[in-house]
């Protein structure tokens, strides 16, 4: 559930979110102080983080590079101290699939297979990970787009996604045929990634224009196969 507008809470008050339990419900134990739940990157908590931590963290401490959206950004960017219960107002840990979702889009232009070849179907595999791409799955985003179809827009996030700032993927693209491609990545209406090849190629953000951040909605993800 999102955190309220008044009356925030560390825990939960029932009503409401708290800031701790809407995060990660029934973790950190009852000495869990707020400046560690705010300042502790989540990446470095249980899955999909790398289990160094016995927590998440919204990430709001300066220097952290996988804070999640809220609240991160009603913070004004990452702060050095001074955390405050109202950066979490109405904020959610989670992508709620209303407010916060993860769309994608396919669409296959690739000219028609030759007579006796395999069609040109393409297929999307990415998943989000943290900045290092080391952490399990966040998300999975993928789907395919038979023959000079599309697909989509469909909404990839779960309930249980957390809603990140950046864009941190990995994963490929491929054309099941024998044609050549060229993929154009686009995210939130900006191009981040122009490819030309054929068959399988790998795809990670270390390979963008730019890394996209959320902006409030999530992300909006077109993948276009020519």
């Amino acid at each position: 559930m999102p955190i309220g507008t008044t009356n925030i809470f560390l825990s939960d008050d029932g009503t409401n979110g708290g800031i701790f339990s809407d995060l990660n419900p029934g973790a950190g134990g009852a000495q869990t102080k707020f400046s560690d739940v705010v300042s502790n990157d989540w990446a470095a908590g249980p899955s999909p983080g790398d289990g160094t931590n016995s927590y998440f963290g919204y990430g709001l401490k300066t220097g952290l590079d996988n804070p999640l959206y809220n609240p991160m950004n009603s913070a004004s960017g990452q702060i050095s101290s001074n955390y405050k219960f109202s950066y979490f107002k109405n904020s959610y840990a989670y992508f709620d699939q209303a407010n916060y979702v993860i769309d994608l889009y396919i669409e296959n232009n690739i000219p028609p297979a030759g007579r006796g070849d395999p069609p040109n179907d393409v297929t999307v595999d990415f998943a989000l990970y943290d900045d290092t791409l080391t952490s399990n799955s966040i998300c999975p985003i993928g789907g395919n787009a038979p023959e000079s179809t599309t697909s989509g827009p469909t909404d990839v996030s779960q309930p249980y996604t957390f809603n990140v700032e950046y864009f941190y993927i990995e994963g490929g693209i491929a054309n099941l045929g024998l044609n050549s491609y060229n993929f154009d990545l686009i995210v939130d209406s900006t191009t981040v990634l122009s490819l030309a090849g054929s068959f399988t190629q790998p795809v990670d953000y270390t390979m963008f224009s730019s890394v996209p951040t959320n902006t409030g909605n999530g992300f909006v993800v077109e993948c276009i196969f020519n």
